[in-house]
């Protein structure tokens, strides 16, 4: 587990689901024509179209393109992500795409079950039943009592008013197991690949610590780095680049703002709180404010009342980078805080003249005897302190002024009232968005 892991999950607030694409590489040009036709029957019927691709045999089909792999194209279609061969192709038709709709109301919607119920039908207008089951399962997780989720998922109540899972066959179940585990292990090797490629290619040309990093072999990794498209190579890039010098961290950041999809949105977040490197924290939150999604200011929101002074400083720097202006309360209400802390307390106390007059040599008569003494200090300031400063720890309260805080809000509103609570509170009194 890298550093953010470690971290994240004292941060971070609740996990994150992992989108995970299910791949179908059967090749489109030579699958069977009664599969065509089939797929080509249920995209038809449809109202919301994906890409139309031509094929120089006379077929048409819908889809969107995932990755670009040089003589051919990975394309998401209603049925699972296939390989299309370019020289196979006559011409691509631009269409509105399902899945870029789908994406963009995913991200506006709001966490209740009745809304991801709502996005569940939606899908199912438009034939994304692999979104719809994950929209009604989300449901079922804000809500476990859901009714419509739950019916339309199959499941019934038995005699004690409880959900029970939909009835199917031993034989139905085992089949649908062994695809399960088939595509998982299909989608594993996946991003196994990846995470042997991008080492590789850290390790080779990014990492001084294997050989020398020149700027040349720098930039060209970089290039091919950014080439990859696929959201399966995420988990690679964040876990690999993550581990890197700063500016490996820099184009993790750039590859990530590629992808429009929840798993990079979460590093990026986590990055832009808890990275080490100013910059780094920066240019994540920046593509964060771009994206305008609702969920992430919920979490900085969460940052904001961690208990490490260091991810609060952070998450306030972050929302600053974001502009985002709907988390001014938030920001001022962490201006500052009265707490109780160890204070030293050194008091100077002006003695050097009475040493001086009185700390010279003496001399005691002792049994007879007369014994000279030197003083080393006066007794009572206390031993080993300099003459003249009597230093004391006391526990009292004291005030902490975050300046990050301070920042964020004159870079959000473009104001400054110092640590003034009162008057940033007027100010957004005055300012604050009218509904």
């Amino acid at each position: 587990m890298n550093m953010y892991a470690q971290r994240a999950s004292k941060t971070m607030g609740r996990n994150q689901r992992m989108q995970i694409l299910r791949y179908d590489e059967r090749p489109v040009a030579g699958c069977p024509v009664v599969w065509l036709a089939l797929m080509m029957t249920i995209l038809s019927a449809r109202p919301l179209q994906a890409d139309i691709f031509h094929t120089k045999a006379g077929d048409s089909y819908e889809g969107e393109i995932v990755e670009d792999i040089g003589t051919a194209y990975h394309v998401r279609t209603r049925l699972g992500v296939t390989t299309v061969k370019k020289d196979e192709i006559e011409r691509i038709e631009e269409k509105p795409s399902p899945w870029a709709e789908y994406r963009k109301r995913r991200k506006s919607c709001k966490n209740t079950a009745e809304a991801h119920y709502q996005l569940a039908q939606w899908c199912d207008t438009q034939g994304l039943s692999v979104e719809r089951r994950d929209e009604l399962e989300h449901a079922l997780e804000i809500d476990a009592d859901f009714e419509p989720a739950r019916t339309a998922l199959g499941f019934e109540r038995n005699a004690r008013g409880e959900w029970v899972e939909p009835k199917v066959t031993r034989s139905a179940a085992s089949r649908a197991r062994r695809e399960r585990q088939q595509e998982e292990r299909r989608i594993q090797k996946i991003i196994t690949s990846y995470h042997v490629k991008v080492r590789a290619i850290h390790d080779g040309r990014m990492s001084p610590k294997r050989r020398k990093v020149t700027r040349e072999k720098f930039m060209k990794a970089r290039e091919t780095i950014l080439g990859m498209t696929d959201p399966l190579a995420i988990p690679a890039l964040s876990k690999i680049l993550s581990e890197g010098t700063v500016a490996a961290r820099l184009v993790l950041v750039e590859a990530l703002s590629q992808f429009d999809y929840d798993e990079a949105t979460m590093n990026l977040l986590v990055l832009s709180v808890l990275d080490g490197d100013e910059r780094v924290r920066r240019e994540a939150a920046e593509e964060l404010g771009r994206r305008d999604d609702p969920r992430v200011l919920d979490r900085m929101r969460d940052a904001l009342e961690s208990e490490e002074e260091d991810v609060i400083r952070n998450a306030a720097a972050a929302l600053g980078n974001m502009k985002a202006v709907a988390t001014v309360p938030d920001l001022i209400a962490h201006l500052s805080i009265e707490k109780m802390g160890t204070v030293r307390l050194t008091r100077p106390v002006y003695l050097g003249q009475i040493y001086g007059t009185f700390g010279g040599p003496t001399h005691y008569i002792r049994e007879g005897r007369v014994v000279r003494y030197d003083p080393v200090d006066i007794g009572v300031v206390g031993s080993g302190h300099m003459i003249g400063v009597d230093t004391a720890y006391v526990r009292e309260p004291v005030s902490v002024y975050r300046t990050e805080v301070q920042e964020a809000l004159i870079a959000i509103t473009g104001k400054n009232f110092g640590f003034d609570e009162q008057a940033w509170l007027k100010w957004w009194d005055e300012n604050k968005p009218r509904r």
